[in-house]
């Protein structure tokens, strides 16, 4: 009986793409979830053509729609896989995605199934998710606490796409939060401030804003810091040079040079913190489209009506051996007083991916009275333990 409720088919043809790609935005509609924004239409595209996609260059991907017995479409799933550097080599990672379906535990079931079937079938030991748009922490992880709107470059979700995860033998592996901080002239700032004291006055330490002039030395020192933290972080990757500069390249039309830092200590990089406009709300009204229209549209909000009254804390990082030393603290110091001294028209901070892995910085956010705005949640499922333990839904 459960053959017929449900039929899988994986994306092959232009009509299969574009379903996949549309389906979203139906599903939220059907929902009246006026919250969901849609991703740009291209960078999904482009994620899986692996002449856009570096990581592809590697890896591979499959897609999968399923419809119920109706013929109506209820859910799609991506599988893939990038062959860099593991942490443990005999535990093979794979990854999930654009993962989207309606409130049916059996249909969610069977996506999950293809995607770990074909992971298994490339000798791929562990399945994380969900990760959207892949990448350096672009769009990762499932929202679970903290459902209105978004930031720019966290993703968004049904409440109940955690219980599908877990109802299908899913663990929890990383939780991250996001936290909005006022930037308005408060006396936690002044506490920050002093805290920082200590780093302000090691004259081996420096920071050093973007400088467009010096684009190739910012991105060599960014990718450093950035393998020596994130590499190992579920759905991170290694970054390489290419990578960096392309996703830079992507963000030029909104970057505030001065948001923009890397931290050094006796000249060799420790840190960084990229900070960009929440252009959320502009993202919003594009409805998919970012063609040369909306880009000046972006432009033009950003640059010239300065009307994004909140930037986002994109990415950070602090290498281990400088955690707890007033990097963080000075970092977002820092950003405050540029802030006030250049005169930006930001009312508020919103950082992203704050987790356990990093206490220092959570330690300080919390004591600028930041608000937790949202929590997502990355799952994993050992496949080995899935062919064995998990029943099957056929």
């Amino acid at each position: 009986m459960e053959l017929i409720m449900y039929h899988l088919v994986e994306v092959k043809t232009k009509k299969q793409e574009d379903e996949f790609l549309l389906f979203p935005a139906q599903l939220y509609k059907a929902e009246e979830d006026e919250k969901w924004t849609r991703p740009l239409y291209k960078d999904t595209r482009d994620f899986f053509r692996p002449c856009k996609n570096l990581l592809f260059r590697e890896g591979e991907a499959r897609r999968w729609l399923l419809y119920d017995v109706n013929k109506h479409l209820i859910g799609r799933i991506a599988a893939f896989y990038w062959q860099l550097p593991l942490p443990e080599p005999e535990k093979p990672v794979g990854y999930f995605g654009f993962f989207e379906c309606t409130e049916d535990k059996r249909g969610a079931a069977h996506l999950f199934k293809a995607a770990a079937e074909w992971l298994s079938s490339k000798g791929i030991k562990v399945m994380q998710g969900p990760f959207h748009l892949g990448g350096p922490g672009f769009f990762t992880g499932s929202m679970s606490r903290g459902f209105f709107e978004p930031v720019y470059g966290m993703p968004y979700n049904f409440a109940f796409y955690n219980d599908l995860f877990l109802a299908s033998g899913f663990q929890m592996v990383s939780v991250v939060e996001t936290y909005r901080i006022s930037l308005a002239d408060r006396r936690e700032w002044d506490f920050v401030g002093k805290k920082a004291a200590g780093f302000y006055h090691d004259l081996r330490y420096t920071i050093e804003p973007f400088d467009p002039k010096k684009f190739e030395k910012f991105i060599a020192d960014f990718t450093t810091v950035f393998n020596q933290v994130w590499a190992s972080f579920p759905g991170m990757g290694v970054m390489t040079g290419q990578r960096a500069r392309h996703r830079f390249r992507m963000l030029r039309l909104f970057l505030i040079k001065k948001a923009l830092f890397i931290v050094y200590f006796e000249n060799r990089p420790v840190a960084f913190l990229v900070a960009v406009p929440n252009i959320q709300q502009v993202v919003r009204k594009f409805k998919g489209r970012y063609n040369l229209v909306e880009r000046v549209y972006l432009w033009f909000i950003v640059k010239v009506l300065k009307r994004i009254s909140a930037l986002s804390g994109l990415l950070y990082a602090v290498v281990p051996e400088h955690r707890g030393k007033g990097v963080e603290a000075a970092m977002l110091h820092s950003l405050y007083e540029t802030v006030r001294f250049d005169k930006l028209k930001f009312s508020a901070l919103i950082m992203n991916r704050i987790g356990d892995f990093e206490p220092e910085m959570k330690k300080v956010v919390q004591q600028l009275d930041g608000k937790l705005y949202h929590r997502f949640v990355t799952y994993q499922l050992d496949l080995d333990t899935w062919k064995s333990g998990i029943p099957e839904t056929d």
